[in-house]
């Protein structure tokens, strides 16, 4: 599962890309953005708009399309984590990618929200995602 603050989820939904974490700067030219994904809920003190995002390995595959000037890889750096790592296929490339482009139905297998949030936000969170995806949406 991967936390997504509310803006960024109604941007998932919308437009069907996630963002890229900037990487660090001793990652080297190559690495353009990451995107690390948990086995579990992030746990923020005092943070319940956040939505999280279900889904499974084998989905991940599927779903993510590569843009042009870079390749993704897939990995899984440590138990309970997979990350996702944009490489840049040509050293020239000046453009970093802000997002990745996903198939929402092939992503998305759940959408959990905290059971801190406001009852409105679960409600408006489980009416857009079940108008447009018809998926479970839980609170946590």
């Amino acid at each position: 599962m991967r936390r997504l603050p509310f803006i960024e989820f109604m941007e998932l939904l919308e437009f069907s890309h996630l963002r890229f974490e900037p990487p660090e700067p001793a990652a080297g030219a190559a690495l353009l953005g990451t995107l690390e994904w948990r086995n579990g809920p992030q746990h923020d003190a005092g943070d319940a708009s956040g939505i999280y995002v279900c889904s499974t390995l084998e989905a991940l595959r599927d779903a993510v399309l590569s843009p042009e000037a870079a390749e993704i890889h897939i990995d899984s750096p440590a138990r309970g984590r997979i990350r996702l790592r944009a490489i840049a296929r040509h050293r020239s490339a000046a453009a970093r990618p802000p997002c990745i482009r996903v198939d929402l139905s092939a992503l998305i297998r759940r959408v959990l929200v905290p059971a801190a949030a406001p009852a409105h936000l679960y409600d408006l969170v489980r009416h857009v995602v079940m108008t447009r995806l018809w998926v479970e949406v839980a609170r946590v």
